[in-house]
């Protein structure tokens, strides 16, 4: 500790890439009190991004490509002594070369907590799961998770007691991302990509990759635009399978009706186009793209895996998919678009859940406490994290008849919803790809 201010070395291999984690880490070193904390954004990889951090966060820069090389050796020497000549108290690593360099250096450097954090469940290989049952986690303080779904996957895989693992909802920006018409500056891009005006667009915020599974959403627009006339299909992202799927839109024959944006725009234009918004993943851990589909008031449509179930409240903000089948993903689309009184009220639902529980305000306020008793278990209050299942917050922002507690004029305003309807274990309210 320094000055009076709790050392927080936060460790990601870059910032220079516009997606979910790195989004994130950078949102973490803008936004925490820096009154509080003295924050550290550590990194493997220079960028852009990372020299302009340096407004609002020390920077350090520890380049190498693998830690199994003597270069890389040197750079967990080299981390070591400035975990111990900078006084830092925890050391956050969020990713796996970051976790091996943040627990590596950690150890006997003067830290009081080494964290590593789990945000996805793909990314395990036989090498990986041996990396941190046998050598990272007997040697890290605690574990975080990004959902519940993660932490069962983590404590399985690794072998790792649930106790040591703390579930973290990460927040999305309510203040960027707001139902369209709230937002000046945001204009739905459906006139530009060509959609004819007046037509209701089904979306879906997803790089063109084999794991969001586009197939099975293009499929479903097939079906949906046999039973639902002038529907329009919009695929906001970039990525390695856009030539295959512009073979199935052809061979589905439903050209006219679907758009891909590859890459280009700001999605915040793409999501005030929409009607209805999708995720048609494979595997999930919490979706940074629901949390940006609630916070622009939209009903979501998602498959059922990660932790999808605990961002979606089944039949109230949306729809969770079980069954992978075209029919299955098509039914509640259709069911929406068929009712305007249905898709209204969920969307208010899904607005109001994601400012009550999902802000980026609750997270960071959330994240400090967090950090402070790590460091001051005695002082600060245990968070509760652990303890808490996700499905307790339910009646916290929607009640469990399935009415809204908290006025939906309230919450668009952007007014806080009253205590009692937050629940009292979450922080006030002041007022983002792993999910792409």
């Amino acid at each position: 500790m320094k000055s009076g201010k709790i050392g927080v070395a936060l460790l990601v291999d870059t910032v220079g890439i516009d997606a979910g984690t790195e989004r994130l880490v950078a949102e973490i070193a803008k936004r925490i009190n820096s009154n509080r904390f003295d924050i550290h954004l550590c990194c493997l990889f220079d960028s852009e991004r990372f020299r302009q951090m340096g407004h609002y966060c020390r920077t350090k820069l520890f380049p190498t490509q693998s830690f199994h090389t003597p270069s890389g050796i040197l750079q967990i020497v080299a981390m070591r002594r400035y975990l111990r000549a900078e006084q830092i108290d925890v050391a956050h690593s969020f990713m796996v070369r970051t976790a091996i360099l943040g627990v590596a250096a950690g150890h006997r450097s003067g830290c009081t907590s080494t964290v590593t954090t789990r945000m996805s469940m793909d990314w395990y290989t036989p090498y990986k799961i041996k990396l941190f049952r046998y050598y990272l986690n007997p040697r890290t303080t605690r574990v975080m998770a990004n959902s519940e779904a993660i932490k069962q996957v983590a404590s399985s895989m690794e072998a790792l007691d649930p106790a040591r693992i703390d579930v973290m909802y990460q927040g999305v920006d309510t203040n960027r991302f707001t139902p369209y018409g709230e937002n000046p500056s945001v204009h739905s891009s459906a006139a530009r990509l060509g959609i004819p005006e007046g037509t209701p667009v089904v979306g879906i915020v997803a790089n063109y990759r084999p794991v969001k599974d586009l197939a099975l959403f293009l499929r479903a627009a097939k079906f949906i635009a046999d039973e639902v006339p002038r529907v329009a299909f919009l695929l906001v992202g970039q990525g390695e399978s856009r030539a295959e799927l512009a073979d199935l839109v052809r061979q589905l024959n439903i050209a006219n009706s679907v758009f891909f944006t590859d890459g280009k725009g700001d999605v915040r234009d793409h999501l005030a186009s929409m009607s209805i918004a999708c995720l048609s993943s494979i595997s999930e851990g919490f979706s940074n793209a629901i949390l940006e589909y609630m916070a622009c008031g939209l009903p979501v449509i998602a498959t059922a895996v990660g932790g999808n179930g605990e961002a979606i409240l089944d039949g109230q903000t949306g729809y969770l998919v079980r069954e992978r089948t075209t029919g299955a993903f098509a039914a509640p689309i259709i069911r929406l678009l068929q009712n305007e009184d249905l898709r209204r009220d969920m969307a208010s639902k899904s607005l109001i859940r994601a400012r009550a529980l999902f802000s980026m305000d609750g997270f960071i306020a959330r994240l400090e406490q967090y950090y402070e008793h790590l460091v001051n278990p005695g002082v600060v209050s245990d968070p509760g994290f652990r303890a808490q299942a996700p499905n307790d917050r339910i009646s916290q922002a929607i009640g469990d008849s399935g009415s809204v507690i908290a006025s939906p004029e309230t919450v668009l305003h952007g007014q806080a919803p009253a205590k009692n309807a937050l629940g009292p274990d979450l922080p006030a309210e002041k007022e983002e790809d792993e999910g792409q």
